[in-house]
């Protein structure tokens, strides 16, 4: 059900959808206590499907509970390959607004961010152990570490603990170099040493460059659907999917 209803979540259509599922259901519900209790059938139709929808709105709009994967207790010493390194945000960072500094326009537009996500997020990156519990993980490369190329974010469901989420944005400079599919890679590892089993992946239809930074990772498209962003844009969105090759 938790499935069915995060999928719902994604588009305006699966609201919709929903909505009619569960008014329906409330509708034979409500015809069964028509005819068990005598009740007049248009008044018992019609509770019932009010009762229905919303039920279906109340659990559309309520917000998962995400974990993160990579939270401060989880050592990420190992995680470094010859091109990139994932490594906690550090009081440093904090100090040099190094998260603040690698968001820009582009970034702002291709996440889906309102003002208050900016500044939500830049107040967040004042705390490195927020940031890690919120499952923020820094990218830099090996002999610059004290450089922030960009951030990744590893979450998932308790109820859905086979799967993990990712997101990624990089900072100007290190774009259309490797380093956002390196990380993907190796964040992907991170993962299935947590027995994660699948990790999706989404991003705008639009945003072309994001897409191949998902196929040079090693990603498959498995749906396109209708996506509200943050900021209230409805756009058409492409879901990628990273299968454990381990099990």
């Amino acid at each position: 059900m938790n499935q069915i209803v995060a999928r719902a979540q994604k588009s305006p259509t699966g609201w919709l959808l929903l909505c009619l599922a569960f008014g329906g259901i409330g509708a034979l519900i409500g015809a069964l206590l028509s005819w068990s209790a005598k009740w007049p059938l248009p008044v018992a139709l019609g509770i019932g499907g009010a009762i229905g929808i919303l039920l279906a709105t109340r659990a559309l709009k309520q917000r998962p509970e995400i974990q993160s994967l990579a939270g401060p207790e989880v050592d990420l010493g190992s995680w470094r390959t010859d091109q990139v390194v994932l490594r906690h945000m550090n009081l440093a960072d904090a100090e040099a607004d190094a998260v603040a500094n690698t968001i820009d326009e582009e970034v702002i537009r291709a996440m889906g961010w309102s003002e208050q996500d900016v500044d939500g997020i830049a107040s967040m990156s004042r705390d490195p152990l927020l940031m890690a519990q919120r499952g923020f993980i820094m990218v830099t490369e090996p002999g610059k570490e004290d450089q922030v190329l960009g951030v990744v974010s590893l979450t998932r469901t308790p109820s859905q603990a086979a799967e993990a989420g990712l997101g990624l944005w990089m900072a100007p400079e290190a774009r259309g170099r490797g380093v956002g599919p390196a990380a993907i890679r190796i964040a992907a590892e991170m993962c299935w040493q947590s027995n994660v089993a699948v990790l999706t992946l989404g991003t705008t239809a639009e945003n072309i460059s994001m897409q191949r930074c998902y196929l040079a990772a090693g990603a498959d498209l498995f749906d396109t659907c209708e996506n509200e962003l943050p900021d209230g844009r409805i756009v058409d969105a492409s879901w990628y999917r990273i299968h454990n090759p381990h099990g």
